[in-house]
């Protein structure tokens, strides 16, 4: 229950990796999470197969840690399609701008770590269902490096 919000289109072909000049403020990381989340949402059917550009990204950025990241931003991308109450919106993959729905995704990243606060940044997407991605949500989390 994806759907790719355009408004300015495309700024590069869809392998195009994570721009180094972000407008939208976000650390690397986020940038490379984000790129990695709006492949991902782009694979028919969701979830149905392992995306070359995501996983080369992830192996090349996190070493080993990047293969469960891959399998976590997965099944995060698809938890999230079957708990869904309206469209979610995810821009291209290498679009400059961050879309609201793209926004609460790195705030509930962020939020992982207390579930309570969690469910209520994805409530909007996901209704009450939304407390149920905390388990993968944290998964992410301490995958990720320190800041």
């Amino acid at each position: 229950m994806f759907v790719r919000h355009e408004e300015s289109g495309p700024e590069g072909g869809p392998s195009v990796p994570p721009r180094r000049d972000d407008p939208a403020g976000l650390t690397a990381v986020q940038r490379e999470l984000l790129w990695c989340l709006r492949r991902l949402a782009m694979v028919r059917p969701l979830g149905s197969a392992r995306d070359a550009h995501v996983h080369a990204l992830l192996q090349r950025r996190f070493g080993e840690q990047g293969m469960g990241l891959e399998h976590l931003l997965r099944c995060l991308i698809v938890g999230l399609a079957r708990r869904a109450v309206r469209p979610v919106r995810l821009h291209l993959p290498c679009h400059g701008a961050v879309a609201e729905d793209e926004q609460r995704l790195l705030l509930a990243l962020d939020e992982s770590r207390r579930p309570a606060r969690l469910a209520a940044v994805l409530a909007p997407m996901a209704g009450s269902r939304g407390g149920e991605l905390a388990p993968l949500l944290a998964g992410i989390a301490a995958l990720l490096p320190a800041d």
